[in-house]
């Protein structure tokens, strides 16, 4: 059997505190909010072991290969393709999920959350594999003090995490747009905001109820080439999706005159987002709205839309 070039207490040392390090990274960009992913327990115990398992597979990288044994390459894209595996499992919950809410995400949303949800796991992997190496390095090069090699594994893992967190942080709708109130009215059975017709709400009752209690928002973009971006319809979707996890919405299943839709302002080059919320707090519907994260698949739509603009 080939002696390896690693000895056992050194592979021990740098394996334990890749394996921590990844995992402790993980956490950093597990993120914990209403509209981020995972938000059920099981998941977060499902995160921190596969950031174990990840971690392992980027703590023992560096010495089997040092030790010439590249097949251990063929564990770390078995780790991949589990990522990718995940991915789409979680795509698959909430597309089943989605079918029952009352607000629905879209297809678009879950397409963001997906991948996202994939991209996170990939955090524990670098990050075990770069305190790894330091950790090895460090002790062939200045000699086995725990203490040294484990600060300087500590600070490379650390400065892996801060660059995923700097590329998985993403833009919201507040960086590109303007959230105002608009007008809610109706002109006979016609639901218009600004003077935009939105449709037709047949029941007297149900007018009322949204004079009372409905909500009108004008989302406005700061530059013309950000028009697509909300113009959107994944994106529309976004922001009301968005509003009504925080909110609610005044409605119930059978209740299909009770509209939360969004319509697009031409003249203004806005988009209108009617709304009946539970809690009608506008200043808290602004924000939330304005928190809602832009998403890939609405990036670069329509981006010379401004050269037609009179």
């Amino acid at each position: 059997m080939k002696e390896s070039v690693l000895d056992e207490a050194l592979f021990r040392h740098s394996f334990l505190v890749a394996v921590l390090l990844g995992t402790l990274c993980r956490l950093l960009v597990l993120r914990i909010s209403d509209r981020q992913y995972p938000t059920r327990p099981q998941d977060y115990i499902e995160q921190i072991i596969m950031a174990g398992l990840t971690s392992a597979l980027g703590g023992i990288a560096l010495p089997a290969l040092m030790d010439k044994e590249f097949s251990a390459l063929t564990f770390l894209a078995v780790g991949i393709q589990q990522f990718q595996g995940l991915s789409k499992q979680e795509k698959i919950t909430l597309n089943n999920i989605d079918e029952d809410e009352l607000v629905p995400k879209g297809v678009t949303y879950i397409e963001e959350i997906a991948s996202t949800y994939e991209v996170r796991s990939y955090v524990s992997l670098f990050a075990a594999l770069c305190s790894s190496i330091g950790y090895i390095l460090v002790a062939k090069r200045f000699g086995e003090n725990i203490l040294i090699c484990t600060a300087v594994a500590a600070i490379l893992a650390l400065i892996v995490g801060l660059i995923f967190m700097r590329i998985l942080r993403r833009n919201s709708i507040n960086d590109i747009a303007d959230i105002k109130e608009a007008k809610l009215y109706f002109d006979g059975p016609i639901m218009k905001v600004n003077d935009v017709v939105i449709t037709n709400i047949g029941l007297k009752q149900t007018r009322e109820k949204f004079l009372k209690g409905g909500i009108a928002l004008e989302v406005v973009p700061k530059d013309e080439k950000d028009f697509g971006v909300i113009n959107d319809l994944g994106q529309r979707d976004a922001i009301i999706h968005n509003i009504f996890i925080h909110t609610g919405i005044d409605r119930d299943i059978d209740e299909h005159d009770i509209v939360s839709t969004s319509k697009v302002d031409l003249k203004t080059k806005s988009v209108l987002i009617v709304f009946m919320p539970i809690l009608n707090d506008m200043n808290l519907i602004k924000q939330v709205a304005g928190s809602t994260p832009i998403l890939e698949a609405a990036k670069g739509k329509q981006s010379n839309y401004k050269y037609l603009i009179k």
